[in-house]
Formats: C-alpha cells, sequence, structure tokens
C-alpha cells in the first residue's frame, strides 16, 4: 500500500460524517480499525469495505439500479474498494462506470459541500459465494449520491456481475421493499428537507 493514509481516513470520514447523523453507531468498524485490521482488502472474510453509487436524473425523479448476479438481488452499482481508489467516493465512482458504462456522473454537490462524506454507511450481510469460493462476510458500504444529465439509453451493463439493469421512478412502489436508509435520505434531499 501506499502512503495514503487509509486508517486515519476513514476515522476522519465517520467523524465528519456523525457530526450529520449522529444516532448512527458503527461500534463493528471502528473496533476492526481499533484492531488495526485491513478493512481495505476484500480477502478480509469478517468485513471490508465497499462503497455504492446512487445515480439519480438530475431532478431526482430515476435512479438507476442494478440487478447483481451473485447476490441475486436488485442493488445500487457498487462494490469492492481497489487499490488507487483512495477515498471512498472515488471507489464508488470507479464501480459505477465499469457497472454501467455511465462517464459522465457528477458527484451530488452536498458530498462536495461537506469533505466527500458519504450521505450513507451501512454494514449488510454478503452470503457465501461457492463459485469465487468467498465465505460469508460482511460488507463497510460507504454510499454517494451522483447525479447523470444525459441520455438514460447511453446506459450499459457489464455483463460478467450484472443480469439486469434499469431506471426506476424514484416514486415507484418498487422502492418501497428497499427500506434502506439511504433511500429516506435521498427521499429527504429531493423533498428539500435536508
Amino acid at each position: 500500500m501506499s502512503n495514503f493514509k487509509y486508517k486515519q481516513y476513514i476515522l476522519g470520514t465517520l467523524k465528519d460524517y456523525k457530526k450529520f447523523f449522529p444516532k448512527e453507531e458503527f461500534p463493528l468498524l471502528e473496533k476492526q480499525l481499533d484492531n488495526d485490521e485491513n478493512i481495505w482488502t476484500r480477502k478480509n472474510f469478517n468485513w471490508h469495505l465497499t462503497a455504492s453509487a446512487y445515480i439519480l436524473t438530475s431532478d431526482f425523479s430515476k435512479i438507476l439500479l442494478i440487478h447483481n448476479i451473485n447476490l441475486d438481488k436488485w442493488i445500487a452499482p457498487g462494490w469492492h474498494w481497489e487499490e488507487g481508489d483512495w477515498e471512498m467516493q472515488n471507489n464508488s465512482f470507479r464501480e459505477a462506470k465499469e457497472e454501467t458504462w455511465l462517464s459522465d456522473l457528477e458527484i451530488f454537490s452536498w458530498h462536495k459541500e461537506n469533505n466527500f462524506i458519504p450521505i450513507d454507511i451501512d454494514t449488510h450481510y454478503i452470503p457465501e459465494n461457492k463459485r469465487k469460493e468467498e465465505a460469508e462476510h460482511f460488507h463497510h458500504d460507504f454510499r454517494y449520491i451522483f447525479i447523470y444529465s444525459w441520455d438514460l439509453e447511453n446506459t450499459k451493463m457489464q455483463e460478467q456481475e450484472i443480469k439486469w439493469l434499469k431506471w426506476i421512478d424514484f416514486d415507484d412502489k418498487f422502492l418501497e421493499d428497499f427500506k434502506e436508509r439511504v433511500f429516506y435520505k435521498i427521499k429527504n434531499i429531493k423533498d428539500a428537507n435536508f
């Protein structure tokens, strides 16, 4: 690894994040940082870092989701941190470009105004993947909003990991099944309550 101060970066990001979301806690992530675990490598089958890109149209009317082959579920584009990503927003941007072929993405202004902290951090379970010989584990997922202002027909998918992708109306009942905190945060932004 380079001279980039990984542990200090994540600790600083958590500190800034908690200024906006003081009720959210991350005991497992903080314990790993205290124990100097390498949470940057996907070979750490306890917990490791990922980042997701919640891609929205500029009017926040549509969101892009992918159907991940390995998980067999709809998620936002994103996945594992890689050497050279440095900050987590770069991880989410790289993954979004790889999975959707959209290069004209702009990170949402709120992130720029707030030291590039994520809009959400979520720790969630990932089941065993026998095909990839990966044990069950957990992801600490740092989530960012990106804006796409061009033709939605330009969206393509990386067929190795994605079964389908689609632009969904943000008010569609389909999203109600997710019940993820990040969607409530995006809705608050959309409704200007943020």
